[in-house]
């Protein structure tokens, strides 16, 4: 019988999962140590208030400085996979999606990649050749010559075939990012950029979707199958639940109830975090990237804290509720607001629009003074940026 984990314990559960109840050391370990954890980091271009992999990491390891991503990037101690900063004990699980891609049906996307690869696979053999022959390249830089048949998209992609297959080819295990040039992302040989002790386990398909179970509930501490199931990609229902089973039985998870909506919900938790469950409470407070992974799955954050949370900055500014680039706010254990605020590009400052507690909540003094001191952390960290 399934035991009921209530809500406030859950959230608890969850922040922590998050590495968000932790002092990490800022150090290029504790940035591995991050992306290790969550098995990446996502990278996004956007610097409304700061880049979501720097916010990422400044929220869980005190004293942070960007330096240290480039630092562990170029000491290969993680690498640049998919938009994300992964590290390599990733790599059996790249390589298991590498020989399986682009996998059949899935619609016309899909078909389109296949075609486009097949028509032009003497041009990603030159590419190949072009990176063995002079190095690191930028996709400008590669020569396209050889392009039989031109990448179509109705989206942004349309026309680029150089960069979309290079995008293709990373998934294929064919090339890496090895750094960058600005925000331009230069490419090299997969085996040139990955280190060479990094393991390469042949997975089962059993082996690598129990990777991707264990990693989401790594991350979760407590979930739900379907939430599972969406950190996991494209896991069946019935291979879910045979997994799930399999992994309760033999005592790697242990099946309990969640009250979402007022009633029961199966769930899954990990054993060592229902042992914590109890400890002391979850006192940090900070803010936390819209693409943080602690509220990256809008529908779960909304179950588990109450807290309705859409990212506005495509939402016409007359629609927007909150603003255009809104932070979360996390404080003991429970999202108490949301942050609407910008980097001023001339001066680098950070510029406070408006402060949103959320609907109901009455802040104490106590919490006020640290949530305002979480804000002029932030403050400064965007200051030497």
């Amino acid at each position: 019988m399934s035991s009921t984990v209530d809500l406030k314990t859950a959230r608890h559960i969850a922040v922590k999962a998050a590495l968000l109840d932790r002092q990490l050391p800022p150090t290029a370990e504790g940035v591995v140590a991050v992306a290790r954890h969550f098995g990446g980091i996502q990278i996004d271009p956007t610097r409304t208030v700061e880049r979501t992999q720097h916010l990422v990491l400044w929220s869980r390891v005190p004293g942070y400085d960007r330096a240290l991503l480039d630092q562990v990037l170029a000491d290969r101690k993680a690498f640049e996979y998919n938009a994300f900063v992964v590290t390599p004990d990733r790599v059996p699980e790249i390589l298991y999606v590498a020989k399986r891609w682009p996998p059949g049906g899935g619609g016309t996307w899909r078909q389109r990649a296949r075609d486009f690869l097949a028509a032009n696979d003497v041009f990603r053999l030159s590419i190949l050749d072009q990176l063995r022959d002079h190095g690191p390249l930028q996709s400008r830089q590669i020569d396209d010559a050889k392009v039989v048949a031109g990448w179509q998209s109705s989206g942004w992609t349309q026309g680029k075939s150089t960069s979309q297959m290079l995008e293709f080819m990373s998934v294929l295990g064919d090339v890496c990012v090895s750094g960058r040039a600005g925000q331009e992302r230069v490419w090299d040989l997969f085996d040139r950029v990955v280190p060479a002790n990094a393991p390469r386990d042949e997975l089962t398909e059993e082996e690598y979707q129990e990777r991707r179970v264990m990693r989401a509930m790594d991350r979760f501490g407590v979930a739900t199958q379907q939430e599972i199931r969406l950190r996991a990609y494209g896991l069946s229902i019935p291979a879910a639940k045979a997994l799930l089973s399999r992994l309760v039985d033999e005592g790697r998870l242990v099946a309990v109830d969640l009250p979402y909506s007022g009633k029961a919900s199966s769930a899954f938790a990990l054993p060592a975090v229902l042992e914590a469950a109890g400890a002391a409470s979850v006192g940090q407070t900070t803010l936390l990237s819209p693409f943080d992974p602690l509220v990256y799955d809008r529908d779960r954050t909304e179950r588990l804290f109450g807290f309705k949370y859409k990212l506005e900055m495509y939402v016409p500014k007359a629609e927007r509720q909150f603003g255009h680039f809104v932070l979360p706010i996390l404080h003991d254990g429970e999202l108490v607001g949301r942050l609407d605020s910008e980097r001023d590009r001339k001066t680098n400052e950070l510029q406070v629009i408006k402060l949103h507690w959320e609907e109901g909540a009455k802040p104490s003094a106590a919490t006020k003074k640290a949530v305002d001191r979480a804000i002029a952390e932030l403050a400064e960290f965007v200051r030497l940026g």
